[in-house]
């Protein structure tokens, strides 16, 4: 039975770890990676933070990346494409292709990757979190799901609905000061009205502080 597991790993040793510690407020979101040669995958990525200018002239000193394109611009991100080079420490790409998987999401920020992958079964996920660990990115937990549905209880305690617009408005740099996104700028982009959103946010907030703080 397939499984989803939502996990996080370190960014030291994969690819982007140069860029990632020269500007390291930078927010990034994997929008798809391909590969003819499964050590070298090509990495289209979106880009978010103060200084984009300061991010793409450390990705031009990259070693773990080559043939870096910017690709477009839009709502105060950038898109980017770049070649993993064979520099880099750890490509994971060829381990989770071997294992049947499929990245469904994968976004960079505080310091660390959010992942979130389908396996084939627990056994592959668990070969693949093997692989996290001997390479020395590490593998943290936050969430499983079988195909059937169930799932482990939430931490935090939020409906998938509420996690996702935390997870948008957050990589979209709605918590900034100054804010770089409105509530309908993340409605537009989710399908939904500017009061759905407010009313996510703020019945996630309630939820937050019921089960950590009080």
């Amino acid at each position: 039975m397939s499984v989803i597991v939502e996990f996080k790993t370190g960014s030291s040793w994969l690819p982007l770890a140069e860029a990632i510690a020269a500007e390291p407020a930078v927010r990034l979101e994997i929008e798809r990676e391909t590969a003819t040669i499964p050590t070298m995958p090509n990495l289209f990525f979106w880009a978010a933070g103060e200084d984009l200018d300061a991010f793409a002239a450390a990705l031009e000193d990259d070693s773990t990346v080559s043939d870096r394109q910017r690709l477009s611009e839009a709502g105060g991100r950038v898109l980017f494409r770049v070649q993993v080079s064979a520099e880099t420490e750890v490509v994971p790409y060829p381990e989770w292709v071997k294992l049947g998987a499929e990245a469904l999401s994968g976004r960079y920020y505080d310091g660390q990757w959010h992942n979130r992958m389908r396996f084939p079964d627990r056994a592959s996920l668990q070969e693949y979190r093997a692989f996290c660990e001997e390479s020395a990115i590490g593998f943290s937990l936050h969430r499983l799901y079988d195909a059937n549905g169930e799932t482990a209880a939430p931490r935090d305690g939020l409906t998938d609905e509420q996690r996702e617009v935390f997870r948008l408005a957050y990589d979209r740099g709605f918590f900034e000061i100054p804010r770089q996104v409105t509530l309908d700028d993340l409605g537009q982009e989710l399908g939904i009205s500017n009061q759905s959103v407010s009313e996510r946010l703020h019945r996630g907030y309630a939820r937050l502080v019921e089960n950590f703080v009080l």
